[in-house]
């Protein structure tokens, strides 16, 4: 009993001292947002404020940010959504409905994964240039889209997968047809899998700079990745810039609070099935 006390008492204490480890920079940013930046070059310089002031946070909405930041929430819900409806759909044919090839493709997908962006910048550019589409968000939505459905239709693949075949035969025997049978009942099921491409696909096209880089030069389209860069100015202004890293990673924390305690769920129910 005592070694079992002992044992926890430990993991307790590295849990503690890891989440204050990842949590300090986090907090920082946060109070230097709130510093005049003749404090935070002071030398020795102080933890907290002497005095919260708001002067940056009035800066930057003043300023571009707000259009850098909706540009992304756009790009960013409309690219998950479309992630979230094609993967499911195609992660349900490719586990449950026999079709040629089926297995090939699946391979092909996988092997899109490893691939790095980089390589299809080119050809993007050249295309959404020839459509017009170029400093657009519908330009930065599609790539973004393509980008995140092979990983996405893998987890949901996968999700489908674990799903007992008794429940589509039962639903075959109601009556219902290939689609009623996804949207009824195969993706309530697939709730696991729907959360963690929904919580990667935000992560990934809110924090993505490769292809806004190259595809939205225009200011009035870029997103918040690459306005972020533009916040420097002649000099660093590091208060409005510790007030904006901080606005920008609000959506991200958010949605990792909301869906918390599905994670959870789902990682516990994957602990007792396995």
């Amino acid at each position: 009993m005592i070694r079992i006390l002992s044992s926890k008492s430990v993991l307790y204490v590295i849990l503690v001292l890891s989440s204050i480890f990842f949590i300090t920079p986090f907090i920082y940013t946060v109070l230097n947002s709130f510093k005049t930046d003749k404090e935070i070059f002071q030398v020795p310089q102080s933890f907290i404020p002497n005095l919260f002031v708001l002067d940056n946070y009035r800066g930057i909405v003043e300023g571009h940010f707000v259009q850098y930041f909706l540009n992304s929430a756009v790009i960013t819900v409309v690219g998950v959504v479309m992630i979230v409806f094609l993967s499911s759909l195609a992660g349900y044919a490719f586990a449950k409905l026999p079709f040629r090839g089926r297995d090939i493709l699946m391979i092909a997908l996988l092997l899109v994964i490893t691939l790095p962006l980089a390589i299809f910048l080119i050809p993007i550019y050249l295309m959404e240039f020839k459509m017009g589409i170029l400093n657009t968000k519908l330009g930065l939505i599609l790539p973004n889209i393509a980008a995140g459905l092979p990983f996405a239709i893998f987890i949901m693949r996968a999700s489908f997968i674990s799903i007992p075949k008794e429940m589509e035969e039962s639903a075959e025997m109601d009556g219902s047809g290939v689609f009623q049978t996804w949207w009824r009942i195969m993706l309530p099921m697939a709730k696991n899998g729907l959360i963690i491409v929904i919580i990667h696909g935000f992560y990934t096209i809110w924090g993505e700079y490769t292809f806004a880089k190259t595809l939205a030069t225009d200011q009035d389209a870029m997103p918040l990745t690459v306005g972020l860069t533009l916040f420097k100015g002649e000099a660093w202004a590091l208060g409005t810039l510790a007030a904006v890293i901080v606005l920008s990673m609000l959506p991200p924390i958010l949605i990792f609070i909301f869906f918390q305690k599905h994670i959870v769920e789902g990682i516990a129910a994957g602990s007792v099935k396995g």
